[in-house]
């Protein structure tokens, strides 16, 4: 009877085994092919539960998709995002940026968390595909991709990563928006002829003498709402900037002069050295709002296509007829899942559409 019975309890257990083995084989064999931006095809999950960004515009457009699938953050957030984003990722540990002069990614956190996917966005570099390869071996082959997020690309990127993590719904929603405002923006500048474009310089640092030049890919916002921009430039420092004199500025004289929020913007109005500027004088001097990031650049992300409209309704109102508070709303509400309050949109816009100078300029038209 003992022995009758030990037989059957090793039957069992052999059982056991042989669908535990073969359940995590199954598990181990739902995958899928992915093929990326930069021509990769790469295994990765059939259903993606968490995702590691590698750089802080991936972390930014995965905010927008998928908060919820987000396992680590590239960046640390600032105090003012965290007004603005959800409370869950704002514990969640950072694991660092795999690129530039503020790289300091953690391999060992990364294999820690285990991901199901580790996700680069942005602009193509020569090297995306070698960098991708060499990412996955040093994560312990954690799957790799790239998905190519620049302004012209955006809409599709967010199809794509819709599709990838399994949030079409909100990903869609997103590329709609993003379509349509691009569309619809770009149809409005090219009535802009050449002799009527305002001559712009979009400016930072704290005396305001450091630009985003003709062709720099944080300024390209204002080639697109029909803006010139003058800041003509040899050379760009590894930001995409360029320091000019205060003599160079004189002798750009801008119509209009857009200003980071890291330069000095009330203390310009009253400034000698920029008095005799054309967009002083006229009270065309606004500074870019930010939250939960600038919405030019740094990083130049989706914010940008907020951008456009913010741009356009600034420079020239009388053809980009938008309601701004209303725009920033749909936007947050949409891109970041916060309800934008009347009060808040108005304070972001403080220095720029609803700036005492610009309040004046409306009531003259």
């Amino acid at each position: 009877m003992r022995k009758r019975l030990a037989i059957l309890l090793c039957v069992c257990l052999l059982l056991c085994l042989t669908a535990c083995g073969g359940t995590a084989e199954k598990e181990k064999k739902e995958t899928r092919l992915f093929t990326d931006s930069c021509g990769r095809t790469v295994a990765v999950p059939a259903e993606i539960k968490t995702v590691v960004p590698s750089g802080s515009l991936a972390q930014m457009i995965l905010y927008t998709v998928c908060p919820e699938k987000l396992a680590s953050l590239a960046v640390a957030l600032t105090r003012v995002q965290k007004q603005y984003l959800d409370e869950s990722i704002r514990i969640l540990p950072v694991t660092g940026q795999f690129y530039g002069g503020a790289a300091s990614v953690s391999f060992e956190e990364i294999i820690g968390i285990a991901p199901d996917i580790i996700i680069d966005m942005g602009e193509a570099k020569e090297s995306v595909a070698e960098d991708m390869d060499t990412l996955q071996k040093q994560t312990g082959g954690i799957p790799v991709v790239f998905i190519e997020a620049s302004l012209e690309t955006m809409e599709q990127a967010y199809r794509t990563l819709g599709g990838l993590v399994g949030a079409e719904e909100r990903a869609f929603a997103c590329a709609d928006y993003i379509r349509d405002t691009l569309a619809e923006v770009t149809a409005i500048a090219s009535t802009i002829p050449d002799s009527e474009k305002l001559r712009t310089v979009y400016a930072v640092g704290e005396d305001g003498t450091q630009v985003y030049g003709l062709g720099s890919l944080h300024a390209e916002s204002l080639d697109l709402v029909g803006a010139k921009n003058i800041a003509v430039v040899e050379r760009y420092n590894s930001r995409g900037i360029t320091e000019v004199s205060m003599e160079q500025m004189l002798l750009w004289n801008p119509d209009v002069l857009i200003l980071g929020p890291d330069a000095n913007y009330r203390e310009i109005w009253s400034d000698p050295a920029w008095a005799e500027i054309s967009a002083v004088q006229s009270g065309r001097v606004y500074e870019i709002p930010v939250g939960p990031y600038n919405w030019m650049d740094q990083p130049p992300s989706v914010q940008r296509v907020l951008a456009l409209k913010w741009l356009g309704r600034l420079l020239y109102p009388n053809l980009f007829d938008y309601d701004m508070v209303s725009e920033a709303q749909s936007f947050y509400r949409l891109f970041w899942h916060y309800e934008l309050t009347e009060t808040e949109a108005r304070t972001l816009m403080a220095n720029s559409i609803f700036s005492e100078t610009e309040v004046f300029a409306d009531a003259g038209n």
